[in-house]
């Protein structure tokens, strides 16, 4: 077994102290790129873990204890992840009023940060205006917005209209992710999906190159 697959299934099993050890032998032996160790080793483990989800094999605690392990791993990262000083494009991110889930925020807010993006996190469970008021006071470029639950498409549809109400639509790009929205969902609302980091950094790296 590869040390990327060790990596992956160290998040699938929720081994924190093992995906630590791993990421500190990928450092320190410098044979394997570190954004290749997070897309095809860590996010290989989560999208693994987010399936065994949606089979209800696993359940919250478990998608907790992988974040962990995830999160144990970047932090050995971090320091040496080769981002530009030059920051992309400004991203709003958050999760819409009504849910609270945000595990799959945290992991794209990481990948964006490391791929060159500056990233204001608004968090959970966030009003429509919240975004707004960011997205003016940070000019940014791009709102992210996810959600995991079916009920709160409501409020990602609040979001896009007052996106359009304040005259935002041309100016700021907004994706959607998470286990609710799909395509279609996102054409109806004038969003882009992207269903999974990897896409949402391609989408985002098409507009926005140093």
């Amino acid at each position: 077994m590869s040390v990327l697959d060790e990596i992956a299934e160290a998040v699938i099993h929720g081994d924190a102290e093992k995906a630590k050890a791993l990421a500190e032998q990928i450092v320190e032996e410098k044979t394997i790129d570190l954004n290749e160790a997070i897309i095809n080793g860590l996010n290989k483990g989560m999208r693994k873990v987010g399936e065994l989800y949606e089979k209800r094999e696993y359940f919250l605690p478990e998608i907790i204890v992988a974040a962990d392990a995830l999160y144990e791993a970047i932090e050995v990262f971090k320091p040496h992840l080769k981002a530009k000083r030059t920051d992309k494009a400004t991203v709003i991110i958050g999760v819409v009023r009504g849910d609270i889930h945000d595990i799959g925020k945290n992991v794209v807010k990481i990948f964006l940060e490391s791929a060159g993006y500056k990233v204001i996190d608004c968090g959970r469970n966030v009003e429509a205006s919240i975004f707004i008021e960011e997205i003016k006071k940070n000019k940014a470029q791009v709102l992210a917005l996810s959600t995991l639950m079916t009920p709160t498409l409501d409020s990602m549809v609040e979001v896009a209209n007052l996106l359009k109400q304040q005259g935002l639509q041309n100016k700021v790009k907004l994706i959607i992710g998470g286990a609710a929205p799909d395509e279609k969902f996102a054409q109806e609302i004038g969003a882009k999906y992207f269903a999974d980091v990897n896409s949402a950094i391609k989408l985002l790296d098409g507009s926005y190159k140093r």
